[in-house]
């Protein structure tokens, strides 16, 4: 797979879920399933997650802004059921593929805070070490790319169905965008 290819996934789950290290306060995490959610830990914990091990200012806001519009659609008992949130609410450093309607309603707070292109030219432009024309790249990708595909590529990464037709497209969109933005 080419590396363009390889990137739509690392993206995708880097947008959505920030992998590497983003956990709770460190809090046991065997806690009790009678524990009461802190709608403000879960926030922070989601925040965090969602921008990374090290985020600038951008990622932040980013963050915050996920957290807020996750929190605001989905349920403290719905992310501890999807796995998101363990029995103590406390966010889990990597979360499992999601259920179907929380798939959606992440990819909905994913998109409403982070634009996907933007975020996909910066990591294109960063694994390329700057041999990428990223304004080029962009206008290709919004060109091939509607924000309803965008939306269920990501969605269908969220699930853990990267075999879509969805995910598919956008990977092949994002690797002919990098190949015609090079110099």
């Amino acid at each position: 797979m080419p590396r363009t290819c390889v990137l739509v996934t690392g993206l995708v789950l880097g947008l959505v879920v920030a992998l590497a290290g983003c956990q709770s306060d460190g809090s046991d995490t065997t806690g009790s399933s009678d524990a009461t959610p802190d709608p403000t830990a879960i926030r922070s914990g989601l925040a965090s997650l969602f921008a990374g091990d090290h985020p600038g200012s951008r990622e932040n806001t980013e963050g915050k802004c996920f957290a807020e519009e996750l929190t605001a659609a989905v349920s403290p008992d719905q992310l501890r059921s999807a796995g998101v949130l363990d029995p103590s609410y406390d966010v889990v450093a990597e979360p499992p593929p999601l259920p179907g309607e929380v798939a959606v309603d992440w990819a909905d707070a994913q998109l409403a805070c982070a634009d996907f292109i933007e975020a996909s030219t910066r990591a294109q432009v960063k694994v390329t070490k700057g041999n990428l024309d990223g304004e080029a790249y962009a206008a290709c990708l919004r060109q091939k790319l509607t924000d309803d595909e965008i939306r269920a590529a990501v969605t269908a990464s969220l699930m853990g169905d990267f075999d879509t037709a969805e995910v598919g497209e956008l990977s092949a969109a994002q690797s002919a965008c990098a190949k015609s933005a090079k110099p």
